[in-house]
């Protein structure tokens, strides 16, 4: 009887102690666990190793033009884009990074007798407008301190390449109708423009402070076709825009 008894006291330690064991272990997995959630969590953000933030910018067309067959009007001529990018920080200093954006151009034009571009016909007004999804990749390098932005200050080098889904030139008119307003106008519009090649691809450059930029976006491609080229006018319309742009940061 007595042996019984000792028997079943150590029983019972063993199994006491083995559910204690499991308990620590069971806790030690747990903690482990959450350590390697909180983890990450502080993987992304502005001064972590991934982030992604959404983005507007706004552009003017600069001179020159390449030939005298377009004139354009300057401060009118210009790009408008939103969009998003990912950033991947590699280093304290280095990162690089990847967007994605919408982007519409609208390029107004000078009526004069040296008009080729994108017709030799005279206007009131004319322009051209595109709407074109835009992708591109970049180097990102940071510098200096910035306490008042978590992105900090910055320098991205890159390029890009967009592709045109609508194009379109429009045209307007103004025509004296004899009533006591004395002019109406009769604007015409022409889509799918033939004429115009569809991808472009450039460089681009941008000195950031915090969520404002400077932008700089240079078109290595020509806007318009070969056939164009040949036949009507081999000008370009003006490769280099600047402008700035915001970052929408939380």
């Amino acid at each position: 009887m007595m042996m019984k008894n000792v028997s079943l006291l150590l029983f019972l330690i063993f199994a006491t102690s083995l559910s204690f064991a499991q308990t620590d272990t069971l806790k030690v997995k747990t903690d482990t666990g959450n350590v390697k959630k909180d983890r990450k969590k502080v993987e992304f953000g502005p001064g972590k190793t991934h982030y992604a933030y959404a983005y507007f910018n706004f552009m003017f067309a600069t001179p020159p033009e390449e030939g005298t067959d377009a004139d354009i009007f300057y401060g009118k001529s210009h790009s408008i884009s939103y969009g998003v990018r990912y950033r991947l920080k590699l280093a304290k200093f280095f990162a690089v990074g990847a967007g994605v954006n919408y982007t519409y151009y609208a390029w107004h034009f000078k009526q004069n007798d040296n008009k080729k571009i994108p017709t030799s016909i005279i206007y009131d007004k004319e322009k051209l407008k595109i709407n074109a999804l835009e992708a591109d990749v970049f180097f990102r390098f940071n510098f200096g301190k910035n306490k008042k932005s978590p992105v900090g200050n910055y320098i991205d080098i890159g390029g890009y390449g967009d592709r045109n889904f609508s194009t379109k030139r429009q045209f307007t008119n103004y025509i004296n109708d004899g009533n006591t307003t004395g002019y109406s106008d009769y604007t015409g519009i022409n889509t799918g423009l033939n004429y115009m090649n569809d991808i472009n691809y450039g460089a681009e450059f941008r000195a950031g402070y915090g969520s404002m930029l400077l932008f700089a976006k240079y078109r290595l491609s020509d806007m318009f076709t070969p056939e164009f080229k040949n036949e009507i006018s081999s000008t370009e319309l003006p490769r280099l825009m600047i402008g700035f742009e915001i970052g929408f940061h939380k």
